[in-house]
């Protein structure tokens, strides 16, 4: 009896066997059965295909009218901008944003600006012409937003930065200038004239 199931379970494990090297040998015409796909290949349609889905027969929407992307409200001194200026979100007193401003300005300012704002940067040691300085009475008197929109669309012979920094960090940046512009203020003269 031993033996006879030995024998069976041999016969067993080799047609299991011969079966599998059959089956991996043969070139599979159709695809195998799913049964449950989890939603691992739903149908999409590219944004200029014709969808059965709407009336319109489109895939690509059209936004309502009014709505602006995230992170894309115009200000009113960019070019087609319209409402107000925003205040800065960060204050002076938040001694995180001024850290990381002072790291953006280092990054991206600083090679034209130069350390102080002067418009003493690496640039300009090379031949280049120099940047206006950050710390003269005209940059004293443009709002953080006319600078934030000069920071983001460019200025002059100054390109672009608005892909490179973040928005947040664009205003955190100027709070670094701002500290910059405070140091570099002159003195008041006392009261009464020079003695």
């Amino acid at each position: 009896m031993k033996a006879l199931t030995i024998a069976l379970a041999m016969a067993l494990l080799l047609s299991i066997g011969l079966n599998v090297a059959v089956r991996r040998s043969q070139v599979v015409t159709r695809p195998p059965l799913e049964y449950f796909p989890d939603m691992v290949r739903t149908p999409r349609y590219n944004a200029f295909e014709a969808n059965p889905n709407f009336a319109d027969g489109m895939t690509l929407r059209t936004p309502p009218p009014g709505t602006i992307p995230r992170g894309m409200l115009p200000l009113a001194s960019e070019p087609g901008g319209g409402g107000e200026d925003p205040e800065n979100p960060f204050g002076p007193d938040d001694p995180a944003a001024v850290e990381r401003g002072a790291v953006m300005f280092d990054t991206f300012c600083v090679p034209c600006h130069g350390k102080t704002g002067e418009g003493d940067g690496l640039v300009v040691q090379h031949g280049y012409p120099a940047p206006p300085s950050l710390t003269s009475p005209g940059t004293r008197g443009m709002v953080d937003a006319e600078i934030f929109a000069a920071i983001t669309n460019g200025l002059g012979t100054m390109p672009s930065y608005g892909a490179q920094i973040a928005r947040d960090d664009r205003w955190k940046a100027i709070l670094h200038l701002r500290k910059l512009q405070a140091a570099s203020q002159p003195a008041e003269p006392p009261p009464g004239g020079p003695r």
